[in-house]
This record gives structure tokens, sequence and C-alpha cells, in this order.
């Protein structure tokens, strides 16, 4: 649910339970006048009056007292005050009874105000559409590196697919046979050996990503759906009977069900979006509970009789709202950081592909004459160069861009209180970290389609056959635009126009 609409459930549920409160606490002061004393239960300060003897007759008869116990609604409260007309005893006494009903609403309403205090302070953020979306970013540039179906030749992992060199006999590639030596092998066992490897890690990483959004968001939806279910369950309790009747409010969601299933597979809080979950409209609903009062003991037939132990099982409701989000919140911190310590273990090389920077500068373009066993068609040589340049183009717009979005929610990774916790912080540093493996790997494949053309451009220069062959895949790359895609790729997903 949205922060506003949170807001707004959570004053109407505060002022329901203000409400009921001070309808309860005035029909059981009511109830205590009656008896003949000023000793309320629950009560924070002494009443302002304290009955005389002399008043106790009348009190039994007092119409405001009367209004108390059998109405105790501020809708019906008597106009006029009373005069003091003690039945029993045909005289007038001192009656001060409104004063101390009075005096009642003022503590309802304080404990309504303490109770709004007491609760987790999540009412001010954060958005959850904005962490959803940000989710769905996410979510969406898994599903460019991992489509369903079939894989598309066109596709990122059509074309990694076609680029990549595996372990598994995949040795029959039409380019593997038009291109072969020196300069071959070290592309093949240099980058084009990371490509497969590094967008199936990649792939992970974004999906892990995602369901840490996830995870936070259903921290937050969780622990305001289950404020809210308390809320509206005490103000059930100030009038529901004992034993409770069978349309009591359903179990708290457990704030941490997101962290119980754990793992690749998605985490998502299913009910996040505008409407609020089904069930807070119940819990928002006041009880009219039909008081027929009997002879007996006050109050015996509710579920609470006294309002102290109400009071002291609320506040132990509160605590576990707090318990159960302070657990919640570690279980985040515990992903993330897990995260964290698998990215440290592995080889970046298949995280954000094979560094040309840490190579011989000649070692992966030079002209292989030296060696009598070399294959080269020059066409085949381009067509490697324009995957990488459509890689890199998809890579730009569709996975760096979506990742970037994500960045948007950074100021809605919040805890209580509308401050970012240290797991919200480490959230956004791995974020970063993982766009800058997809800058990475965007600006290599740009660096490989650079240093394959420049091969080719050696072989041509010594072979009329294969210039021939570089000026016609060279037509064809104008033709198709993939010069002007070329210059159009760029590793700042955030500058305007860069991406669609």
């Amino acid at each position: 649910m949205s922060g506003s609409v949170y807001s707004a459930s959570l004053s109407a549920a505060l002022n329901d339970y203000w409400q009921a409160l001070e309808r309860r606490w005035t029909r059981d002061a009511g109830q205590t006048l009656r008896g003949g004393t000023s000793q309320i239960d629950a009560a924070p300060e002494p009443a302002r009056w304290q009955v005389p003897p002399e008043s106790r007759g009348h009190l039994t008869t007092c119409p405001i007292v009367a209004w108390a116990v059998d109405d105790s609604t501020q809708a019906n409260r008597p106009s006029t005050p009373c005069d003091g007309w003690s039945v029993p005893d045909a005289k007038y006494v001192e009656c001060r009874a409104a004063d101390v009903f009075s005096q009642v609403g003022d503590w309802a309403w304080a404990k309504r105000e303490q109770l709004a205090a007491a609760i987790p302070d999540l009412a001010g953020g954060p958005e959850l559409s904005s962490l959803e979306d940000a989710r769905q970013s996410l979510l969406t540039a898994d599903g460019t590196m991992r489509p369903e179906g079939s894989i598309d030749a066109y596709s990122l992992p059509g074309m990694v697919d076609k680029l990549s060199i595996r372990d598994d006999g995949n040795n029959n590639r039409a380019w593997l046979a038009g291109w072969t030596g020196l300069a071959a092998n070290s592309i093949k066992g240099g980058f084009l050996s990371t490509v497969g490897p590094t967008l199936k890690n990649q792939s992970v990483l974004v999906r892990w990503l995602a369901n840490c959004y996830s995870l936070r968001a259903t921290t937050i939806h969780a622990t305001r759906n289950n404020t809210l279910q308390l809320i509206g369950q005490a103000t059930r309790d100030l009038f529901e009977a004992a034993p409770p009747s069978e349309d009591a409010s359903k179990d708290k969601v457990a704030v941490n069900a997101a962290s119980q299933v754990w793992g690749i597979v998605s985490t998502v809080a299913t009910a996040l979006g505008e409407e609020a979950p089904g069930s807070i409209g119940t819990a928002l609903t006041l009880i009219d509970f039909a008081l027929n009062l009997r002879e007996g003991k006050p109050n015996e037939e509710l579920k609470f009789p006294q309002l102290s132990g109400f009071f002291a099982h609320l506040d132990a409701a509160v605590r576990g709202l707090h318990e159960d989000l302070t657990a919640a919140e570690a279980d985040y911190q515990k992903a993330i950081t897990g995260i964290r310590q698998r990215i440290a273990g592995a080889d970046r090389t298949v995280l954000e592909l094979y560094d040309f920077t840490k190579s011989s500068p000649d070692g992966d373009d030079s002209d292989p004459s030296a060696s009598s066993r070399f294959a080269v068609d020059v066409a085949v040589v381009m067509e490697i160069a324009q995957l990488c340049v459509d890689a890199a183009d998809i890579y730009s717009r569709s996975v760096l861009g979506k990742v970037a979005e994500a960045s948007y929610a950074d100021g809605q990774l919040v805890g209580r209180g509308v401050a970012p916790t240290a797991a919200d912080t480490a959230l956004i540093a791995l974020r970063e970290d993982v766009e800058s493996f997809f800058r990475n790997t965007t600006a290599r494949y740009l660096m490989a389609a650079d240093r394959i053309r420049k091969a080719a451009e050696k072989y041509a220069a010594s072979d009329a056959e294969q210039k021939a062959r570089l000026e016609n895949a060279i037509k064809d790359w104008h033709d198709a635009g993939e010069d002007r895609k070329r210059a159009g790729i760029d590793l700042d997903p955030r500058k305007e126009g860069v991406q669609n």
C-alpha cells in the first residue's frame, strides 16, 4: 500500500481506537461512580472529583451516570448539566460526574497519542510502489538476459550463445572454421570464453538484487498491515466477549515471509500496490457490541474486564511489532551480506567479462602470419565484431539502463522514522556494484568489437581477396546502420536521451 493510503488508514484506525476506548472507559467510570467511588481502573491520575458520602445515593439515579453506563456514546451525552437531585435522599447534593467523564475523555486521547508514538514509525515512508518499480525494472533486465521460450538469434542470449566458447564440445560454429590461428585462439580462450558465464552470473545477480527490493518492501508492508490489524483488534477487544468471538482478526502477516523462501526464485509481496489488503477493512471496523448489563461483577462478560489488563496486553503486542520488524530487517541484512560475500569470492571475468587491459596489447589482434596453421574469412571476423556491437547495444539500452532505473527508489529504502538502516545503505551500494558490472561489460563488448575489427583490417592489408571481403562487410555495416549504432552506445544510463 502507498504511504498516503497507510497514513490515512492508520489515522482512521487510531481514531476508531480512541473513540472506542473513550466509550469503554466512560462506561467503566460510570459503573465506578455508581458504586460510590472515584477509584477508576487504569486511571493515570486521580479523578478530579472524589465522591463525598452524601452524593453516593444520588449517583445511583444520576442521569449523566446512567448515560455513561447504558450508552456512553458522545452523540447521546446529556446536553444539560446534572442539578444534583438525589432521588433516594430527596435532596440536592454535589454532582461533578460530568467533569469526571470529561477527564476520562482526556485520558483516552492521551492513550491514542501514546499508541501512535509507540508503534513502528512507518507512516511517512517509504512508498512501496517505488520499491516495486525498482524490482520490476530489475526483472525486466533479467528478462532481457533470460527470456522465456526459445532463444531468438537477435536476443542477447542468442548472440551470446553464438559467440560463446564452452567446454562441452561446442567447436562446430561456422565462424570457428572461418577463423583459426593465434589471433583467433587469443580471442576464443580469453574474451569469448567468458561471455556465457558472465551472462548467466549477471542474470542471477539481477534476480538476487530484485529479491532484496522485494524483501525490503515486504518487511514494511507486513509491518504496516500488522500494525493496522493490531489497532483494529485492540479496538474490538475493548468490547469483545470472553471467550473471543469467532470473527476475531486473522493471524498477522509474517514479517519475514520473504526471507523464509529466500533464493533465486522471486519472493514478491503479492499484496503490494495502491489498495490496502482486504483484511485491513475488517480491522478498521469497530464492532458495535451490544451492551446488555446484568447483575454480577461489572465487565465479567468481556475479554478484558479491567482496562489495566487490556493496556498491559496492548503494550506487549506493540513490543512484538518492533521485535518482528527488527528480526525481519536482520534477515534482510543477512541476505545482502550473503550476496556481497558471493560476489567477493567470484572471478571478476565471469561477472563483467574478460578484461583486455590486463593482457598484452598485441596478444589478441596480431596477424598470425608467422604460423602456417591458420585460416581466416574476414567476413566471419567482421560478423563476430558486429555481434559484439549488437550485444553492447542491448546491454546499454535494456540491461544497464534498467538496473540504473532502480536507483530512483534509493530514497524509499528506509525503515522506522524514514531513516535508512545499514542494510538499506548496503543495498544501494550493492546495486551500484551490479550496475558497474554491466557498465564494464558494455564497454568490454565494444572494446572486443574494436580489436576484432582491427584484426580483420590487418588480414585485409596483406590479402586482396580479404580486402574486398572487408570492404563489403564495412558497406553492409554502414547500410544496416551498425556504425551509427556503435556511435550511439553510451555507458552513462542516466544521461538524458541515451536510453529508450
